[in-house]
């Protein structure tokens, strides 16, 4: 059960000036850790520090803006060709129409034009045209724009999962060089390696505390200092997803650290910190 927040930490506060070295000349850790005991046992000693990115969804007006956003340009199929293999799947159905496909690709070779030309052109292509009048249209090359928000912090850090609303950077040395592994929510494996350093570092605090530190990537694509802990501090959410552990385990370690709550709804303009 949490009490009351400990702390709370306005936007007024947040800053563009932090100590740059927190995140360069850090690489990703290409090992493994099967529980949070490994995290603990490998990580002691070795000046470890988490840093926390809470993110919010890039400003609506600025999609479009090649200054926050890289525009690419894809080539897509026509509507014809989309429309062959619509027809093929309403007639066969999903796992029909795989298994039927899956056969073709052995007769043709593995070619999928081959496949069009000589089994979806045959059954569908005079409905097709007979359905609609502009075949211009209809063979017309098309094209999407891809918009990747960019994410402005140093190689490797600048590539992120956009489903996550906060980033979790664990880092410590190894070998005189800085290493790292990264956790958040956007996916089953983040929340599996979130879970398991947040409870090894929190296992690890007890006996040698683990400085956090935490900032914001905002609607500006701007990242801001918000605050320096001097032991260890993450977001309160998914800790514990995809990774087992008792209950009362659970309570015992989260005793040894303090977490990060704010509303994700929008902007963020404040952040609560909890503790057991």
């Amino acid at each position: 059960m949490w009490n009351a927040p400990k702390d709370l930490i306005t936007r007024s506060t947040f800053t563009n000036h932090f100590d740059k070295n927190l995140f360069s000349d850090i690489s990703w850790f290409n090992g493994n850790f099967s529980n949070h005991h490994d995290v603990t046992t490998t990580l002691k000693g070795k000046n470890p520090y988490t840093i926390t990115v809470l993110i919010e969804s890039l400003k609506y007006e600025y999609r479009n803006r090649k200054e926050y956003v890289k525009k690419t340009k894809t080539a897509k199929v026509s509507e014809y060709r989309e429309l062959l293999y619509d027809y093929f799947f309403k007639e066969y159905g999903e796992n029909g129409g795989n298994e039927l496909y899956g056969q073709w690709l052995k007769k043709y070779d593995s070619v999928d034009e081959h496949i069009v030309t000589h089994e979806f052109e045959p059954r569908y292509k005079q409905e097709i045209l007979k359905r609609f009048k502009n075949h211009e249209q209809l063979f017309k090359e098309r094209f999407r724009i891809d918009r990747d928000r960019y994410y402005r912090l140093p190689e490797p850090l600048n590539r992120i999962d956009w489903r996550n609303p906060y980033d979790n950077i664990f880092v410590w040395e190894e070998n005189g060089k800085k290493v790292a592994r990264r956790g958040g929510s956007g996916s089953s494996g983040a929340r599996e390696t979130n879970s398991i350093f947040i409870f090894g570092l929190l296992e690890l605090n007890k006996i040698q505390p683990v400085p956090s530190y935490l900032f914001l990537y905002s609607k500006e694509n701007k990242l801001l200092f918000v605050k320096r802990f001097n032991s260890l501090c993450v977001p309160v959410y998914d800790v514990g997803d995809n990774y087992n552990l008792e209950h009362s385990e659970e309570e015992k370690l989260e005793q040894s650290g303090t977490f990060l709550r704010w509303d994700m709804s929008g902007e963020i303009k404040e952040v609560s910190v909890l503790r057991h």
